[in-house]
Formats: structure tokens, C-alpha cells, sequence
């Protein structure tokens, strides 16, 4: 079963959480943590599965983004998703080198977030304009004196 050797690949990563998920009530099988440093390597342990990305997101905490990454098979019904906490002073790392159409999502997460990847072949704004100074995304996007 895909879920069980998605699961033994990651483990062999020493992820922070990897275990089965209820598909029933999350709509996934596989659900796993990691550092946003070790999203390469799961990766490349996901596509060694057969698997593709199947979107890339992120969610803004008070002192911290959570990136979201939806892995998902063709072969057999299986949705694995990764959660990497990225510190809101750092880069979280590409993986364009492993699966080439998460450059759009990385520009994407890029543009409505502001999130660097490092090693991101062409970092650039995707649904804004280039000139944009804001990422609406964020949650203090909007936040002035004038709106309290």
C-alpha cells in the first residue's frame, strides 16, 4: 500500500511527525512535519513514490508561517500532506530542483506572502504587479492606526 512505504521513505528522514492520517475526516492518508531545510530531501522521497505536488501554500501565525505542501499519486488514492514551520526571519528552500512546477507555487507563496526560497531559480512576483511593496496574505497586511 502507497501509504506505508510514503510513510517508511519519511521516516527514514527523521521528520518531526510522520504518521497516518484519516482520510475520512482530512482528506488525507500520510500527514507529516518537517523542517523547512529537510523539504528537499522529502522531495525527493516523495517523487522516488510516484507521487506529484499537488500544491504548495502557507498559513501566517503570529511568530511563525507554516508552509503547507499537498502531495498527492495517479497510481493509487493516496494525499499525503507535509507541514514545514518556517521562522518569519528566515527562507524556506526550494524545490524546484526536484519538482520543476513548484516554481509557481513557490512564486505564488512568494507574492501573496512574502516568503523567500532559497535556491529559487526566478523569484519573482507571479499575480501582482512587480512594483507591489504588500503581500495581502499576510495577517498584517492592512493593519494601520487609521483601521483600529
Amino acid at each position: 500500500m502507497l501509504s506505508e512505504r510514503i510513510k517508511k521513505a519519511l521516516a527514514l528522514l527523521k521528520l518531526e511527525k510522520v504518521e497516518g492520517g484519516d482520510y475520512g475526516k482530512t482528506g488525507y492518508h500520510v500527514e507529516a512535519a518537517a523542517d523547512p531545510g529537510q523539504m528537499p530531501e522529502v522531495a525527493k522521497a516523495m517523487l522516488a513514490e510516484g507521487c506529484f505536488l499537488e500544491s504548495l501554500t502557507a498559513v501566517d501565525y503570529p511568530a511563525h508561517f507554516t508552509l503547507v505542501y499537498h502531495f498527492a499519486s495517479y497510481e493509487e488514492l493516496c494525499r499525503t500532506v507535509v507541514h514545514a514551520k518556517l521562522d518569519k526571519r528566515l527562507m524556506a528552500t526550494s524545490i524546484t530542483a526536484v519538482y520543476p512546477a513548484a516554481n509557481w507555487y513557490e512564486r505564488e507563496v512568494y507574492d501573496l506572502f512574502g516568503i523567500k526560497f532559497a535556491g529559487h531559480p526566478d523569484l519573482r512576483r507571479i499575480l501582482l504587479p512587480l512594483e507591489a511593496d504588500f503581500h495581502p496574505l499576510r495577517k498584517d497586511f492592512g493593519a494601520t492606526a487609521s483601521n483600529a
